[in-house]
């Protein structure tokens, strides 16, 4: 590089040529491959209807000269401009990227005190049509991101903002449904998500280091109420906070812990019937088979087939693999432990621009999707194409019946069976589950690297194992697993968690699903019903979407055991209020788990539709 001085003297040497009008500018065109390729405004503030304003980030082609299409992120986490450099593939492609921050985070104005989605939608409006009056748009403005951003694009949708061309949301949380609560159960992950967007900084150290996760397991060996996780990792209370009914700030999470199984409360911002009916622009959502969000991804997209007009419900496209969370916004070869195909690792944002060009009419409709569905079946390591998720499957299913003579399998070497007709007569599975154990600090000590290959879990001696016999032939599957366990307990409430892997000739497995259970919840997590003494009930489980083609001679492994995790609220089977019970009235549940003739526990496989 030229120093000032060199520079100054570079000038006083150089040939001396004509001076330029007044009022003329000089402008010559870079050489070919000079330059980034891209120009950025940086933090510009566009405002809202209410007079707040946002930060933005605008990435645009270098130099651009006519308009262009747009494409909007809508988020709370990259808050230093263009973080990921997701924006260079669009921008490549002739797009404007724009990175608008939500309110409360960067420089945006505002504050964190959001039901998350009703502002957020009202906001992500204005975003879009400010978007569409920009010199340099075109007028058609696609949405982008996934997570809490693919949340925002719903929101936003449900808005509907006249220039929005389309919205492409992958594993969308669905706040009241998938988070903060899993089937009625809270979350503590909610407290790191907290952690990470607390203040107006993206704290990347604070989900790098384990400090979040030694909190959470001291929380749960000190017995702490789950209502103090927030103070325990240091959450500000009027950070990210709603309003109660008498007026008080309240951090987000003891909010929505004090309407665990309130509808009304955790569905208030959910995009409505009628604005679903609305929508008139096409979506391409995606999620992964072991996706935690899936339960939020297809309630979203299961409502929209519902409500929409018929015409737009065939403009809705499915992508699901064999991801995990963030590996569906960014496939990797290696997905938490299982090694995916080649196949399955793909580039989800050149993907996107080619729908996006595609929708715009400026390239054809993208290979990989052909139809409505597009899903992966694992075994068979092929993508595979169908008109409705539902026609990937067969419509039949693979029913396994839970079977042990002696009543109680005895650990993994002397497991349960899972067999093909009911059983006999036999005496009931007894689960125990003492709440006032930690059994998991055992498992960060010893299998802190847990994955879905590890077989930790069917060693434990809580564990309930059953085991089907070796396959005769190669079988698919396509759909939700289902497992309905007979019970009956001498307390009021429980918690079980479920797990099913296949495990091949060779002794390996694979976890295809896992499940957990609230029995108060078991009739849907909207409707709290304590079991009365001697009442026996059926706890229902259903597991994550996810294709696989299971080969000969291999076998299926359920295993069962009482959930008690730092990761999520630990139930003292009271029967009290969620969150707020006091460890020293904690209730030993002994759960009877029926599996004869006339009370059969059972677990079903859909099994797959023959390939196109």
């Amino acid at each position: 590089m030229i120093r000032a001085p060199a520079l100054a003297l570079a000038l006083a040497l150089a040939p001396a040529v004509a001076p330029l009008a007044l009022g003329a500018t000089a402008s010559l065109p870079a050489p070919a491959g000079v330059g980034p390729g891209y120009d950025i405004e940086m933090s510009r503030m566009i405002p809202m209807r209410d007079g707040v304003k946002l930060e933005a980030w605008i990435f645009k082609p270098s130099h651009l000269e006519s308009r262009a299409p747009a494409v909007l992120e809508l988020t709370q986490y990259d808050i230093d401009g263009g973080r990921g450099q997701d924006f260079k593939t669009f921008v490549e492609r002739g797009y404007v990227f724009v990175q608008v921050e939500v309110r409360g985070r960067g420089r945006s104005g505002g504050v964190k005190s959001d039901d998350i989605g009703l502002q957020v939608g009202r906001d992500g409006h204005d975003a879009v049509e400010w978007i569409a009056r920009q010199p340099w748009s075109d007028g058609h403005v696609f949405m982008y991101g996934g997570s809490f951003v693919g949340m925002t694009q719903w929101h936003t949708a449900a808005q509907l903002p006249p220039h929005l061309s389309g919205i492409a949301p992958y594993v969308p949380i669905y706040p009241g449904w998938d988070v903060p609560n899993t089937n009625g159960i809270p979350q503590a992950w909610s407290a790191v998500i907290m952690g990470y967007v607390s203040g107006r900084t993206l704290n990347d150290d604070f989900i790098r280091s384990d400090y979040w996760q030694k909190k959470m397991l001291e929380h749960y060996a000190r017995q702490a109420p789950f209502r103090t996780l927030d103070d325990d990792i240091g959450i500000a209370q009027d950070d990210w906070w709603m309003e109660d009914s008498r007026g008080r700030k309240l951090s987000f999470m003891k909010m929505w812990l004090d309407h665990v199984g309130d509808e009304a409360f955790n569905l208030a911002a959910q995009p409505t019937a009628a604005q679903l009916a609305r929508m008139n622009f096409p979506v391409l959502t995606a999620t992964g088979f072991f996706d935690d969000d899936q339960p939020g991804a297809l309630h979203y997209y299961r409502r929209f087939l519902r409500d929409a007009s018929p015409g737009e419900a065939a403009r809705i496209l499915l992508v699901i693999g064999p991801w995990d969370h963030l590996g569906t916004q960014r496939p990797q070869k290696v997905i938490e432990g299982l090694t995916i195909p080649d196949s399955a690792v793909l580039d989800m944002n050149e993907l996107h621009a080619d729908w996006y060009d595609w929708v715009l009419g400026r390239g054809p409709r993208p290979a990989l999707l052909r139809d409505r569905v597009t899903y992966y079946m694992m075994g068979a390591n092929e993508w595979r194409h169908a008109h409705s998720l539902a026609g990937a499957s067969s419509g039949g299913s693979l029913a396994l019946y839970l079977e042990d003579p002696a009543g109680t399998p005895k650990d993994l070497f002397h497991s349960g069976s899972l067999v093909r007709s009911k059983p006999g007569a036999e005496p009931p599975a007894l689960i125990v589950d003492d709440p006032r154990t930690l059994p998991e600090l055992a498992v960060a000590q010893y299998a802190a690297d847990e994955d879905l290959l590890s077989q930790f879990r069917a060693y434990e001696k809580d564990a309930l194992v059953f085991h089907s016999a070796p396959l005769p032939q190669s079988v698919e599957v396509a759909g939700q697993m289902r497992l309905a366990l007979i019970v009956e307990s001498d307390t009021p409430d429980f918690d079980l968690w479920a797990q099913v892997q296949m495990v091949e000739p060779d002794g390996s497995a694979v976890t295809l699903g896992e499940d957990i259970r609230r029995a108060r919840f078991r009739d849907g997590f909207f409707k709290q019903e304590l079991l009365q003494p001697g009442q026996v009930v059926t706890i229902p489980f259903t597991f994550n979407w996810m294709a696989w083609r299971i080969p000969a001679g291999a076998r299926l492994r359920l295993v069962l055991m009482p959930l008690n995790s730092p990761n999520y609220q630990k139930n003292y089977n009271t029967g009290g209020r969620i969150g707020y019970e006091d460890p020293k009235d904690a209730r030993v549940a002994h759960i009877e788990l029926f599996h004869d003739r006339g009370r059969a526990s059972v677990l079903l496989l859909p099994l797959a539709a023959r390939a196109q």
